[in-house]
């Protein structure tokens, strides 16, 4: 074993200990208990000012100016740039039909670096990540949070966040790492653009906060324990945000 996989097998095994020992004993954390709320609830106010007053205009502007198949053709780079998380999260799940079928589909739609997609959407790849890891492993996901710029996670998905980067991180080459933090703000605003509508009229709301937790700990835990669920570049997020918050 080399350095590399070695290193992420200690990350791995030490993230696992950290995340038994500081959870609950519950799989999932209720809605109705969000311990730090009051906090929560201000930075959620930041990162919606953030979002109105930039990320939102520009996310409008991107999908005005610029044509469908070249924000498709984004969009799938985006995608290819993040299936070696896919890859390994998949193999440590065992669950290697989708190892398989991931690295199949990344190495061939790497002739075109992802923009197009050479597949054509007919190998169904189901997303994994080191969160939707720990979940299979019985890890609670622990209290809701809203971060800074990043928006709501649970502390299992921050962490697994975290070292899905640090992961891609110590696998990649320098040069194709400063790549992926330059793709970060494009990923932003692809996924903005995205949600326009719906998110838009969630501000407009009662409690907007409220309704943004309720559809991100349905759809996330819908993504990790559903087999059912499979990501699809076409996937409709103002329709599904509609569907759960009617």
């Amino acid at each position: 074993m080399t350095k590399k996989y070695k290193f992420l097998f200690v990350k791995f095994i030490a993230a696992l200990f950290i995340l038994n020992g500081c959870s609950n004993s519950t799989k999932f954390a209720s809605e109705n208990k969000d311990p730090f709320e009051k906090i929560n609830r201000n930075v959620f106010q930041f990162n919606k000012y953030v979002d109105q007053k930039i990320i939102s205009p520009i996310s409008k502007t991107y999908v005005k100016k610029v044509p469908a198949k070249i924000r498709s053709g984004v969009s799938n780079h985006l995608q290819w740039m993040d299936t070696p998380n896919t890859i390994i999260n998949s193999a440590l799940q065992t669950d290697m039909e989708n190892t398989i079928l991931a690295s199949a589909k990344f190495l061939l739609n790497g002739l075109t670096l992802g923009f197009y997609d050479l597949d054509k959407g007919e190998t169904v790849i189901k997303k994994r990540d080191f969160g939707s890891t720990l979940a299979r492993l019985n890890v609670s996901e622990g209290p809701f949070l809203m971060v800074p710029l990043i928006g709501p996670k649970t502390t299992r998905d921050l962490t697994g966040t975290i070292l899905d980067r640090q992961n891609m991180a110590t696998l990649s080459s320098n040069s194709i790492d400063d790549l992926s933090l330059a793709e970060v703000p494009i990923n932003i605003i692809d996924k903005r653009s995205k949600m326009s509508k719906t998110l838009d009229n969630i501000y407009l709301s009662a409690d907007p906060y409220v309704k943004v937790r309720s559809f991100y700990l349905q759809n996330r835990r819908n993504e990790i324990y559903s087999e059912k669920y499979i990501e699809n570049k076409n996937n409709n997020l103002d329709a599904e945000f509609e569907k759960l918050l009617d």
